[in-house]
């Protein structure tokens, strides 16, 4: 318990202030105290889904009717709501959503088969998670506290009766309806095992959006995580590691997700080991083997692209170019290694290799002011290259060039841009 205690104390802390959710807070509490993981998972999906009920009716002045978990996550997802809730917070409503679904049922084919084992790490994973929700929506939703939480009820004790004797008539009867209870079970199994599955086919939906907001392909099919709780855990760091976080907070969010992800164990496919070794990259300390884990996977064009980042750190050029060609080799659309194998080029002077690469990567990414800027560079170096060489025209037309792309970057906020666009 001592890893969740400080989890607890802080939930209880919070739970004043959420109003018919207390009930919920406290009695996730108390079994977490009793060890009933199950249930903890099961209360902080109701939780969250109380949260959301709730935020659809004041800040959408929606009623939400029967509405879902899922379907309230996936309201909030939709653009004309943006910005309502936060991708990150959004995220960790999903690993919450996630673990109470998983924790739900056993999801197993048969009786003889092993059902979902809940435990402390995955109540850990949640109770994270739902702290950070609950932190966020006490601070942009404040109220006063309603007094203490309300306490939980004992349990009734177990009759110690003895039921009478059953003749053979009874008996039966016993046998019939044990049948049918069979059968619904049986049923109920099968129900269980596709909400399982429809729930890892959702957190795969949400963590392919979060790679498409870091302009980043997914992994391969063949790479992909597949089970649920390890599908949660990278939907939940997916947003700390996303370019939109801000410079300033991007050490300390990659750091934080690595300590997540590595409280996992090494157990990770190559789709989870990327995400080990992307964290590991940004936080300043590349893990090498998790780099390596994730390159098994042969067409894996994010992981090659974050390869030839890590090389170019070494600053082994040849290979970090290596990466870079393969990754944009494997992805048309990939704009990210074409500007890295680009940068390269340029350092090395070879501005006729590295103009058609940063251009094709500007015409993906048209709105970034670095691509501009550093398209800006490459004409001015190929330019001076021309001149030298007696090819004049060229020369001044690439100058027009560079200082379109540099007054283009300006305009996209590119202080630099503002020395050069004259």
């Amino acid at each position: 318990m001592t890893e969740l205690e400080p989890l607890l104390k802080r939930i209880e802390q919070l739970t004043p202030y959420f109003g018919r959710a207390r009930e919920d807070l406290t009695a996730l509490t108390t079994r977490a105290r009793h060890q009933d993981y199950k249930g903890v998972l099961q209360n902080a999906r109701l939780v969250v889904e109380m949260l959301l009920r709730s935020l659809a009716s004041t800040e959408l002045k929606q009623t939400p009717g029967k509405a879902m978990l899922d379907e309230l996550i996936n309201k909030f997802r939709q653009q004309a709501h943006a910005g309502v809730i936060p991708t990150n917070i959004l995220a960790h409503m999903g690993t919450v959503q996630a673990w109470g679904n998983l924790s739900s049922h056993d999801h197993a084919g048969g009786l003889h088969e092993a059902g979902v084992k809940v435990g402390l790490e995955e109540a850990a994973t949640s109770l994270n998670s739902l702290v950070a929700i609950l932190t966020w929506y006490k601070e942009r939703h404040t109220q006063e506290p309603e007094g203490p939480a309300p306490t939980a009820s004992p349990e009734p004790a177990a009759p110690t009766a003895q039921p009478p004797k059953e003749g053979p008539s009874g008996n039966r009867r016993i046998a019939l309806v044990g049948g049918a209870l069979l059968v619904v079970l049986v049923v109920g199994l099968g129900v269980f095992s596709l909400r399982a599955s429809e729930q890892a086919a959702q957190l795969r939906k949400q963590l392919d959006a979060l790679s498409a907001e870091s302009s980043e392909p997914p992994a391969p099919a063949t790479c992909q995580e597949q089970d649920g709780s390890a599908l949660a855990a990278l939907v939940a760091v997916a947003p700390k590691l996303s370019d939109r976080v801000p410079e300033t907070l991007r050490l300390q969010e990659a750091t934080a997700a690595l300590e997540a992800l590595r409280a996992r164990g090494q157990s990770w496919r190559p789709e989870g080991a990327f995400y080990v070794a992307k964290a590991s990259f940004l936080a300043g300390h590349p893990d090498a083997a998790a780099m390596s884990a994730a390159l098994e996977c042969k067409d894996f064009a994010a992981a090659e692209n974050l390869a030839g980042r890590m090389a170019a750190l070494a600053q082994d050029w040849k290979e970090s170019a290596a990466h870079y060609q393969r990754a944009a080799e494997l992805e048309a659309r990939f704009w990210k290694p074409r500007f890295n194998l680009g940068l390269i080029y340029l350092q090395q002077q070879r501005p006729e290799e590295a103009v058609p690469l940063l251009e094709r990567a500007a015409e993906l990414a048209p709105n970034i002011a670095e691509l501009s800027l550093f398209l800006g560079h490459a004409y001015a170096s190929r330019a001076a290259a021309l001149q030298a060489s007696g090819r004049n025209e060229e020369a001044s037309a690439d100058r027009e060039r560079a200082k379109a792309s540099w007054c283009r970057a300006r305009t996209q906020g590119s202080s630099q841009a503002t020395l050069f666009c004259k």
